[in-house]
């Protein structure tokens, strides 16, 4: 099975080309145009390795949590491929390939962060690539009840260092590292998860969209005029 993987759920490309569990290509550009350069990356990778989008068998992406409109980029291409060429795609969650991708021994609670701005972060919690609560759009004082007792605590993703120092200030008893290798490549892990997803409950349905854990911009204000309206 030849798999075409992709991660643009932050600014960050993370592309792989898998086949038969042998990773042909993995490829990481930080500060990437997403929009701009996206077609022309995955047109490069299958090229530079003799293939063409008629040879890959699974698509796969992250579905969130991430930026809005980064998420679309990749899920849309992706899903437009698969539609033309009749192959399966499946997405996976974006804080669980991270979290696997850190590779953190088992003893170890692995927390997965992302900037989600506003002074917030998209964070998981993991151990043994295993989610302890669902993904939430928050800050640290969120989670400190799913902390308690923790003594090894391994912080990973793109926005890692930040959150560790907020985690500091804010828990007593705790060992808390950051991963060293941040950001880590995700290509060839969004590969292997999405391979385990297909075999154990197959593909995408075709209306499955990006997970977003927040409420955009034009949706709160949405909201916020129906409040004022219903308050008049």
């Amino acid at each position: 099975m030849t798999i075409l993987a992709c991660d643009t759920s932050t600014s960050t490309l993370h592309l792989a080309l898998v086949k038969d569990d042998a990773v042909l290509e993995e490829r990481m550009i930080q500060s990437f145009q997403h929009s701009e350069g996206l077609l022309e990356q995955i047109d490069d990778i299958l090229s530079s390795n003799g293939l063409a989008l008629c040879d890959i068998d699974l698509f796969a992406c992250t579905r969130g949590p991430g930026s809005f409109t980064s998420l679309r980029i990749a899920m849309s291409t992706l899903k437009a491929f698969a539609l033309a060429l009749d192959r399966p795609l499946v997405s996976v969650p974006t804080l669980q390939a991270i979290a696997l991708a850190c590779n953190a021994p088992g003893d170890a609670l692995v927390a997965s962060v992302i900037d989600a701005r506003k002074r917030r972060y998209y964070i998981g919690l993991y151990r043994n690539g295993e989610a302890v609560m669902d993904d939430v759009d928050g800050n640290v004082e969120d989670i400190l009840d799913r902390l308690e007792g923790e003594k090894r605590i391994i912080v990973t993703g793109p926005d890692a260092q930040a959150f560790a120092d907020k985690l500091r200030q804010a828990v007593d008893g705790s060992d808390i590292q950051v991963d060293g290798q941040v950001p880590r490549p995700l290509g060839t892990v969004i590969a292997s998860m999405a391979v385990k997803r297909y075999r154990n409950a197959g593909a995408d349905d075709i209306g499955q969209g990006p997970v977003y854990i927040r409420r955009s911009d034009a949706e709160e204000a949405l909201i916020e005029k129906r409040r004022k309206e219903e308050g008049r």
